[in-house]
């Protein structure tokens, strides 16, 4: 069965990634997985979660979005941190493109300047019923699904703001699920096909070609090597976000709370 859960890419798909002048330093078994894991990520497809204030789900809801190849997750801090357990999320909190945000109405300007269509996560009458529904919408632009923290749900703002409504359908005596399994409903069902199928992702090759170089150089040996030839990345692309590396402390210990990136310098570690 644990083969079955955890079985390894079916096939090789093609990188489009450019050569890096340092990747030689690491196993090929190695740069080959990052590049097959970036060529099969979705940036059409972002989750975006308000107020997550219990690290086992906010620990959750990244191993989810990573497994599932959801490359961008956005996060409102306003009120409560968005904990993470390092030791269980096994580092995937590094590998996805986590943006934070002060309030939800920045998080939803930066979606819409990407094109992205909102869905807050309500029971309104009007509510598309089931991730399932939303697949058709998903193929005429990308999707951002809004889902509200454990205890109060979405804030009004959040589902004011948003540009459509959706629901889990359920019919037993509970009428709640887990905010972590939430997610993980919507995210399967909505990546289902591209996972089942084994089909290439839709991330832009010049975002792969940032996050394969930020992966690489987390080996200090490639980061090493890249300053001596003076390599500082693809051209023309910011730095990644202050998150592409481990958050550290003011005392340089590994730190569990994700802040806004309000209070975060882009450039340097949180």
């Amino acid at each position: 069965m644990h083969d079955a859960v955890n079985r390894p890419l079916s096939r090789e798909l093609p990188s489009l990634i450019p050569l890096h002048p340092a990747e030689h330093l690491l196993s090929s078994q190695r740069v080959m997985r990052f590049r097959q894991v970036l060529a099969r990520r979705s940036g059409r497809l972002s989750m975006v979660i308000e107020e997550c204030y219990d690290p086992q789900n906010a620990t959750a809801i990244v191993r989810t979005c990573d497994c599932l190849g959801i490359h961008r997750l956005h996060v409102i801090t306003e009120r409560n941190h968005f904990q993470v357990n390092r030791r269980v999320s096994q580092g995937a909190h590094l590998n996805l493109d986590l943006r934070v945000h002060d309030h939800i109405d920045e998080a939803y300007a930066q979606l819409r300047e990407d094109g992205f269509r909102i869905l807050a996560s309500d029971l309104a009458n009007d509510a598309a019923v089931g991730p399932g529904a939303l697949q058709s919408q998903l193929a005429e632009h990308p999707l951002a699904l809004v889902f509200g923290n454990e205890g109060h749900g979405l804030s009004e703002a959040a589902i004011a703001g948003a540009d459509g409504r959706f629901l889990i359908p359920m019919t037993g005596f509970s009428q709640s699920l887990n905010l972590s399994v939430s997610v993980a409903i919507c995210a399967y069902v909505m990546r289902q096909e591209a996972l089942e199928q084994d089909l290439p992702g839709d991330l832009p090759v010049i975002e792969q070609a940032r996050w394969f170089d930020s992966w690489l150089k987390r080996s200090k040996r490639v980061e090493q090597a890249c300053q001596d030839l003076g390599w500082s990345g693809p051209d023309g692309l910011p730095p990644l976000h202050p998150l592409g590396r481990e958050s550290l402390d003011r005392r340089g210990n590994p730190c569990d709370s994700i802040h806004s990136s309000h209070h975060s310098d882009p450039d340097q570690p949180a």
